[in-house]
């Protein structure tokens, strides 16, 4: 009889011991990137053989799997998965002379996303139950979609699409002009048009929120914001001009009675301190795709928490990047009421990787209580898809 089994026998809680104890010497052997047609997954593996999953960005994909791999996964070889925070200061700091935002950022989120999900497959546990327990597993979900910005809708066809949204359960929307700093100060504008068909379409129970996408001066979006919240009761104005002019963002939320929100641009809790302290928003919506993981997501949705600002994660992803996202939230006692989901986008082919979904039932995406951010990819479908890179 092997040794675990006889200190099981006379005591059952001996070979969980023994287990927890061999946990600790884990180590990572290996970290894998697979680029698909709409997506950049990575995977870490353990040296007992369990396997994390995570999503990084896919924006510039060929440089963020030269990080992913070989950069950033080289390091890490060797370490312990439950070591987030040393591994993610390491990562950071190592590479922050190549500018610590954007694609490094969108790196580390993947190796980031993918430590916690294996924390999760080796505790056998939720990553949101890691990150302290959850308030709730059901995140309350609106519906974002765009106006389009080469071909964009007419103020009836976005009204339409609203109209499908709430028809499909959601119970917000958001429009996303998509009129962007380099078409500033649009002349026709079409928000009030739009907004109007939209608010005729959904009525003034559903909460709609309104996203500029960075597309005024200050004194035109106070003008735009005031007038749509008068009229036609916006729940927030989303970055109303450009990103990073932290003092354009103050004028605009200092002027306005609506809530202004920001974040999406920012990375880290050091540009969320600034957007906060002096871009004076009223919600932050950090992309926690971008900011670099679960582990930075936690610190900005902390710093938020001191200020009382709610935080609306940005999110377009239909899979891992959302999943990890609403671990987040669910762990966290300054969400807003609402977050963002960018939908299925079953046109994206995403879904068939994985052998269960996030789903939208009621307005809410549920969390299971599966191990880690409890998605469950189908490795073969993505082995036989995906351009495979190892570190």
């Amino acid at each position: 009889m092997k040794r675990t089994q006889f200190l099981e026998k006379i005591n059952p809680l001996a070979g969980n011991a023994l287990k927890d104890i061999s946990l600790a010497n884990v180590k990572i052997e290996a970290v894998e990137a697979f680029l698909l047609k709409r997506a950049l997954f990575v995977k870490i593996t353990a040296d007992n053989g369990v396997s994390g999953w995570g999503e990084a960005s896919n924006k510039f994909p060929r440089t963020t799997i030269e990080l992913t791999t070989k950069e950033m996964g080289k390091r890490i070889i060797g370490m312990r998965p439950f070591d987030t925070e040393p591994i993610w200061n390491l990562l950071f700091f190592k590479a922050i002379d190549s500018g610590p935002n954007g694609i490094m950022l969108g790196a580390m989120a993947g190796i980031d996303n993918a430590l916690w999900d294996l924390k999760g497959q080796l505790l056998q546990k939720p990553v949101y139950e890691l990150l302290g327990g959850p308030y709730t597993t059901k995140i309350k979900a609106y519906a974002s979609f765009g106006r389009g910005s080469s071909e964009p809708m007419s103020p009836l066809e976005c009204a339409k699409q609203a109209e499908t949204f709430v028809d499909q359960g959601y119970r917000a929307v958001k429009i996303r002009m998509q009129i962007r700093q380099l078409n500033i100060n649009p002349n026709p504008d079409p928000s009030e048009e739009t907004v109007k068909a939209i608010r005729d379409a959904i009525g003034y129970d559903i909460p709609l929120f309104y996203d500029a996408n960075n597309g005024y001066s200050p004194y035109r979006a106070i003008q735009i914001g005031k007038k749509l919240y008068e009229k036609y009761d916006i729940a927030s104005m989303e970055e109303p001009v450009a990103e990073h002019n932290f003092k354009a963002i103050a004028q605009v939320s200092e002027a306005l009675d609506v809530p202004v929100t920001a974040g999406e641009h920012e990375f880290t809790r050091w540009m969320f301190r600034d957007l906060i302290t002096i871009g004076k928003v009223d919600i932050i919506n950090p992309d926690f795709f971008k900011s670099g993981g679960v582990t930075e997501g936690r610190k900005i949705a902390s710093l938020a928490s001191a200020f009382s600002i709610p935080v609306m994660c940005h999110n377009v992803r239909p899979t891992l990047a959302t999943a990890a996202a609403y671990h987040i939230i669910a762990s966290i006692h300054n969400r807003s009421e609402f977050q963002e989901y960018g939908g299925e986008h079953k046109e994206w082919g995403l879904q068939k990787y994985f052998k269960n979904n996030l789903l939208l039932k009621n307005g809410h995406v549920e969390l299971s209580n599966e191990p880690g951010f409890g998605l469950v990819p189908d490795e073969k479908a993505i082995e036989r898809d995906a351009i495979k890179f190892k570190s």
